[in-house]
């Protein structure tokens, strides 16, 4: 058994909660059994959302390049959740959209994640759980401050 200091270790809780949570995305998420889709796609999927997103303004929101976008909506694609056409009012930026298999896939993925975070609200209460979120808001922002200053 671990001593309290090794299991309040940051490093520690990270790893855990990545791995338990794909492994939660592939059994609760992955349902459908999309040929070529995995949890990894689930954010960029999510992120374009029922109305629609431009490449580049997806890539902004999740801090990612233009080109790591591409790539994963191109496979988006390929699997037929999502289509692109060129935007009309300006022809360099593509506009993103679900197909109709891509938004019944993102209802199932949105019913699954407001279940979960009901679950996570049994498990610590609403007030901690929105206090959890905060938190997790603010160790983003400062990672994406620490990446714009530390580039080489």
């Amino acid at each position: 058994m671990l001593n309290e200091n090794a299991n309040r270790m940051t490093c520690r809780l990270l790893y855990l909660l990545k791995r338990l949570s794909d492994s939660w995305y592939c059994n609760e998420l992955c349902y459908e059994n999309i040929q070529g889709f995995n949890h990894s796609h689930i954010p960029l999927f999510m992120s374009i959302g029922t109305k629609g997103i431009s490449n580049s303004t997806l890539a902004s929101n999740l801090s990612i390049t233009k080109q790591a976008a591409s790539k994963v909506i191109k496979e988006l694609e390929e699997i037929g959740l999502v289509c692109s056409e060129k935007s009309s009012t300006d022809g360099r930026s593509a506009m993103l959209y679900l197909t109709d298999k891509g938004t019944s896939f993102y209802g199932h993925v949105k019913s699954q994640m407001e279940v979960l975070e009901e679950e996570y609200k049994k498990v610590v209460g609403a007030k901690n759980y929105e206090t959890t979120i905060n938190v997790m808001l603010k160790l983003v922002e400062y990672h994406e401050h620490l990446n714009k200053t530390v580039k080489v």
